[in-house]
């Protein structure tokens, strides 16, 4: 039995710092972090179709994109997810799950996973985040037109929570009154954007998380989140700098500069007083990420049998 096995990892995000529109066409900077979707492809060359988890029909899908773009009369074998992200919230999930899957296949058959490449599977399939780019990028997620490396991340640390429910990024993006909400707030996105690029080139949290948090309060506007505001005032008061958002998902951060919380019992006081005060259903501490995929061809065998 001939076959190849890849290995590929692709960060989540911690929602965006920036989305909204640009003269009409819409586009995000992806907010990456240390939570990752990893895939384990295993290549049967002897064999048909493909065992993967329930529901990862995305997955399935990029599979097929794979097939007919290289041109190859069949393809198939086993997919493994080694970690996995909360879906419907925001982070990615859809877009890391479908890069893994096409990074870790894409090695294994000797071919290279570059990121433009792997965001032109991802946006044939549905709107995508750009964590498959190393760094902070900026991406046109719905037309793909193009995309942008703004600058390295900016270390972070953000306290997640989550009130429950989910978010379907195709049906988010399809819906009525989303262009004219852009439309009706690209000149503060346009603010948020400048204040971003600056945080970035600057290495300066402060701005990013003033921007993340303009661009937060507009997405209110369609995709509500009852505690907002009581939840940005607390996040300031234990000396946090603002929030972020899942602008298309149930997911609300609180951004705070990684060395002022750098001991795990101020971590955990931090946690235990937003459970309380806040009654989420999910609650995590994640740390910014440096974007990007890791990939390996694990190994490339022939057994009789």
């Amino acid at each position: 039995m001939d076959f190849a096995v890849g290995l590929a990892r692709c960060p989540g995000t911690c929602g965006e710092w920036v989305q909204g529109a640009r003269r009409g066409v819409p586009f995000l900077v992806d907010c990456p972090i240390d939570r990752f979707s990893e895939a384990r492809v295993t290549l049967n060359f002897d064999a048909t179709g493909w065992d993967l988890p329930l529901g990862k029909t995305k997955a399935l899908q990029v599979l097929q994109l794979l097939k007919e773009s290289l041109g190859l009369p069949t393809l198939s074998g086993k997919v493994e997810f080694i970690q996995q992200l909360p879906e419907g919230k925001g982070m990615a999930s859809s877009t890391a799950d479908i890069t893994a899957v096409a990074a870790a296949t894409l090695i294994a058959l000797g071919e290279d996973p570059v990121p433009e490449r792997l965001a032109h599977f991802a946006l044939r399939i549905e709107p995508s985040d750009s964590v498959m780019f190393p760094g902070i990028t900026e991406i046109e997620h719905v037309l793909g037109h193009s995309h942008r490396v703004l600058g390295s991340s900016v270390p972070a640390l953000f306290l997640a929570l989550d009130w429950g429910g989910t978010i379907d990024t195709r049906a988010f993006n399809a819906r009525p009154g989303l262009a004219e909400h852009y439309r009706g707030n690209e000149g503060e996105i346009e603010r948020a954007y400048g204040l971003a690029r600056e945080g970035i080139e600057q290495a300066d949290l402060e701005k990013l998380a003033a921007a993340s948090t303009i661009s937060a309060q507009c997405n209110l506007e369609i995709n509500p989140k009852a505690l907002f505001e009581p939840f940005l005032a607390w996040v300031r008061q234990k000396g946090g700098l603002g929030v972020v958002t899942a602008h298309s998902g149930t997911l609300l951060a609180g951004v705070f500069p990684q060395d002022g919380f750098s001991g795990r019992e101020m971590r955990k006081n931090l946690r235990l007083e937003a459970q309380q005060r806040f009654s989420p259903v999910y609650l995590d501490l994640f740390n910014s990420h440096c974007g990007g995929i890791l990939a390996t061809k694990l190994k490339s065998s022939e057994n009789a049998g």
